[in-house]
């Protein structure tokens, strides 16, 4: 299993919503076309109003996936680091025993 800090791949969730963001924004432009052409119905023309607010709410929301991610990966040491610097490495603690004087 992976930690979560330690994996700098981008997820897939923004690339998933910037994509289908485009895909309305090429939509848009294209379905009114394509009604003219007679290549679709214009049923279709109803969902050509729609697709700029679509278009535009999936990219915010992309944006806004995409900030939370990185924003969760960021290092926390929370007072917790050694030399006063953040490492956000796992450290290997060694155990030390001490033998205690019985009396």
């Amino acid at each position: 299993m992976t930690d979560s800090v330690a994996d700098r791949r981008p997820a897939r969730a923004p690339k998933m919503l910037g994509g289908l963001a485009a895909l309305a924004c090429v939509a848009c432009c294209a379905l009114p076309v394509l009604i003219a052409a007679g290549v679709v119905g214009t049923g279709v023309g109803a969902l050509v109003g729609w697709l700029p607010a679509i278009a535009i709410a999936l990219a915010v929301v992309a944006v806004g996936v995409w900030w939370l991610g990185r924003r969760r990966q960021s290092c926390t040491c929370g007072g917790m680091s050694h030399g006063g610097g953040c490492s956000c490495q796992k450290r290997t603690v060694a155990l030390q025993i001490s033998e205690a004087n019985d009396r």
